[in-house]
This record gives structure tokens, sequence and C-alpha cells, in this order.
């Protein structure tokens, strides 16, 4: 994802939580009171866009971890994977797992990723 795209993703979520705070403050005015309204349409505000900052963060964030790189020094960043596995202890199959740390700034990161070879057993 190149920065003109993000921006432009993030200038169009920004018009969208715009447009549905001005739908519920005119719903909220003209069923309950300009000042619920008002309220309605700020907590829309506040919440989209607190949920729009983290979604743009987080694939920020995976983006630069799929290319190898630590997403806050920007270090070289090797990744260990671990296949999905049966533990018998617990009858269970574990889930795989993908791990990041950076030795430089102390990043870590985990996420559950299959790779083909998990999919296939």
């Amino acid at each position: 994802m190149t920065a003109t795209r993000s921006a432009v993703d993030a200038l169009l979520a920004l018009v969208a939580v715009l447009a549905w705070a001005f739908a519920v403050f005119a719903f909220g005015a003209r069923w309950f009171s300009p000042m619920a309204g008002g309220l309605l349409a700020l907590a829309i505000v506040l919440s989209a866009s607190a949920t729009i900052l983290s979604m743009h963060l987080r694939d920020r964030r995976l983006l630069a971890l799929s290319k190898g790189a630590c997403p806050r020094c920007g270090a070289r960043l090797p990744s260990e994977h671990r296949h999905r596995r049966w533990e018998p202890g617990r009858a269970v199959w574990e889930p795989p797992s993908t791990a990041w740390d950076c030795g430089g700034c102390g990043f870590t990161h985990s996420e559950s990723w299959a790779c083909p070879a998990c999919l296939r057993d």
C-alpha cells in the first residue's frame, strides 16, 4: 500500500464518518432533541475515528512486517513460524503462529498466520 493510497483511504473514511455523524444528528435532533442529536453525532465521530485510526495503524504494522522490516525502527526483522501441530497432552490442534522480535528496539508481535504447509495438514 502506498502513502497516497493510504491517504485517500483515510480521507474517504473521514467523509464516511462525517456522513454518518450528520445522519445521526439529523435523526437524533428530529426524534429527541438537537442536544441529543449533537451528542449522538459526537459519539459516532469519536468512536468511528478511533476505529479507523486503529485499522490504519494495524495495516501499516502488518505491511512493515510482511516486508521484513520493524514497524518502529525499520531494522531488518526476522520471523519465526510454528506450524499447526497436535498437542497430545491436551488432545487439541494448536494453531499456527508467526512471531517477530526486534533486537534493536524491543518490538515484539505475534499473529496466527497459516502457511501453505499448515493448511495441508
